[in-house]
């Protein structure tokens, strides 16, 4: 008999001897010790990428969530600083309209004038304080003509008292608001005007 050796080869042409059924056997185990080396070897690396990337990700979520978190906290510092300008700006326009009420201003006052002429007396009055008069006029040119008394605030805020109750406009939005409570309405006209301010 032939040694193992000289057994032909699976389906080798030449040498056709019938195969056997532990010829299958060996033939199936060597495929898939061959197969699963090969597999193990492609899978080696991967493995070892998906840990590196998987460890990347876990650092970028940590950045992430660091990020998210110093964003909202700079978030409420910016609100916070927002609000404390607004509030400082309006304290000194206040404070600077105050001092300023004690000044006077007179037109109409030339020098050397000898025969009678129309004085002015007005209220020296910070530009900040104008701007804001002027934005807010047309709502009180419409109480005015309403018969409806208001008076300036040393912050420039509109203010009608009616029925022990303090009804204030210091803008567009809070200006039609006021209008609204007292009965009043604005026409196209003023609608117009009020927007090209």
């Amino acid at each position: 008999m032939a040694s193992d050796e000289s057994l032909p080869a699976p389906g080798d042409p030449i040498n056709s001897a019938p195969t056997t059924k532990q010829d299958l056997v060996l033939l199936k185990e060597e495929l898939l010790q061959a197969i699963t080396t090969r597999v193990t070897d492609l899978i080696q690396p991967m493995q070892v990428q998906l840990a590196e990337l998987a460890k990347d990700l876990r650092d970028t979520s940590k950045i992430a969530e660091n990020t998210a978190e110093l964003t909202l906290s700079l978030q409420d510092d910016v609100k916070t600083l927002r609000s404390t300008d607004q509030h400082l700006n309006s304290r000194i326009t206040s404070l600077e309209n105050r001092w300023r009420m004690l000044n006077l201003k007179f037109r109409g006052i030339a020098e050397g004038m000898e025969e009678e002429a129309k004085v002015q007396v007005l209220l020296d009055l910070s530009s900040e304080t104008l701007d804001k008069r002027r934005s807010l006029k047309l709502f009180a040119n419409k109480l005015f003509k309403a018969n409806i008394r208001f008076r300036w605030s040393p912050t420039s805020d509109l203010h009608v008292y009616r029925n022990g109750l303090l009804h204030q406009a210091s803008d567009s939005a809070s200006g039609k608001t006021l209008l609204a409570a007292l009965g009043l309405n604005l026409t196209e006209d003023e609608e117009r005007a009020l927007l090209s301010l």
